[in-house]
């Protein structure tokens, strides 16, 4: 169907936004910031070895090589040895050890940490492991310096937190924005074909392992030109969009509509097999066909469509796919329209004149 409604905004939404714009793209922010420790952290963990302070320098350089191990994968290719969350681990030794030694200059190293994580954890994850740094940055520096200064790291640090996860959650708006542009339909908000093919290919994997059934509707909109030229172009979008909306409010969340042509959509049906997608598509008939389309003169003939239907079949490729149901179409179209025709079923079809479901062979 279309894409996915906007889900009820809480509290912490409503604060920070929600999704996760940055995966996909944590490998190549931790090569970067691996490069940029090894330049800027190895001479202060050397700097340690030397005034004989053994733990800092050992966890300064340990956070370093962790970092390195990785990066080095990542430039090869290669998945990264050590999970994103265990880098964590020397890193808050360091700044736990620092802040033992010297508090003042301790609280200074939190920050870069505290991005660190958004950067390479996960949105959640990075959440709570933010706010359980700040909970024991401000007791250690509570128990080492005093408390007024412990309620300023608490607050600087919180608003830092804050200010961090408003601007991934702009980030992530403005990616969900420029990711549903370029997925689908301006006109109508169906998918497009490039997505189109992308959600195919999934299928026809996941059928491949699993052995589940789906289906492909593929519906055209009878006489689409004759509605352009009598009525505007105005009409002929309104007619499109309303088709849409219509096989939108009957089709299941996990189906998908995608506009494959000019007045021609693609019905993707997961996990259905021929008799129900036969049922939809013979329900989307007769709902368009009673339908009252904004734009279409009064007491004009009822906008239709014709559909044809193909089932996958194990070992099917996409574009054998959809040509089973382009073919499927075509018949409709050839056999009076305003009619859902099925491929791949032997039944003998009688022309009557009526609109109805029709089981074609198919091949003729």
């Amino acid at each position: 169907m279309q894409p996915r409604p906007k889900q009820p905004r809480t509290l912490l939404t409503r604060l920070f936004g929600s999704g996760d714009a940055l995966e996909g793209h944590r490998e190549k922010i931790l090569y970067r910031i691996a490069i940029a420790s090894a330049v800027l952290l190895t001479p202060f963990g050397i700097f340690n070895l030397f005034i004989d302070r053994l733990s800092l320098g050992l966890a300064i350089l340990a956070t370093v090589g962790v970092l390195a191990v990785d990066a080095r994968a990542i430039h090869r290719g290669r998945r990264p040895p050590v999970p994103f969350a265990l880098l964590l681990v020397p890193t808050a030794a360091a700044v736990a050890i620092l802040l033992l030694l010297q508090p003042a200059y301790g609280v200074l190293w939190t920050y870069p940490v505290l991005l660190f994580c958004y950067f390479v954890l996960t949105r959640g994850l990075a959440v709570l492991v933010s706010l359980g740094l700040l909970v024991g940055t401000a007791l250690l520096v509570a128990l080492n310096v005093d408390t007024a200064t412990a309620i300023r790291v608490f607050a600087s640090m919180l608003l830092t937190i804050v200010i961090v996860n408003i601007i991934l959650g702009v980030i992530n708006d403005l990616h969900d924005r420029l990711v549903a542009q370029t997925i689908t339909d301006p006109l109508t908000g169906a998918y497009n074909r490039r997505h189109m093919e992308s959600c195919l290919d999934d299928v026809i994997e996941r059928q491949r392992r699993t052995k589940a059934s789906a289906a492909l509707l593929v519906v055209d909109i009878d006489r689409f030109k004759e509605i352009n030229d009598r009525l505007g172009h105005a009409a002929g979008d309104s007619v499109l969009r309303t088709v849409v909306a219509l096989i939108g409010d009957r089709v299941r969340r996990l189906d998908r509509v995608f506009r494959i042509g000019g007045d021609e959509f693609l019905l993707l049906l997961p996990d259905t097999d021929l008799n129900a997608a036969l049922t939809v598509a013979e329900d989307l008939r007769a709902r368009i066909e009673a339908a009252a389309m904004s734009g279409v003169e009064s007491g004009a003939a009822p906008v239709t469509v014709s559909i044809g239907v193909a089932v996958l079949q194990t070992g099917q490729r996409m574009d054998a796919w959809m040509h089973e149901a382009d073919a499927a179409l075509y018949r409709a179209k050839q056999r009076g329209r305003n009619r859902v025709v099925a491929a791949e079923v032997d039944a003998a079809p009688v022309d009557d004149g009526a609109p109805r479901t029709i089981l074609s062979p198919a091949k003729e």
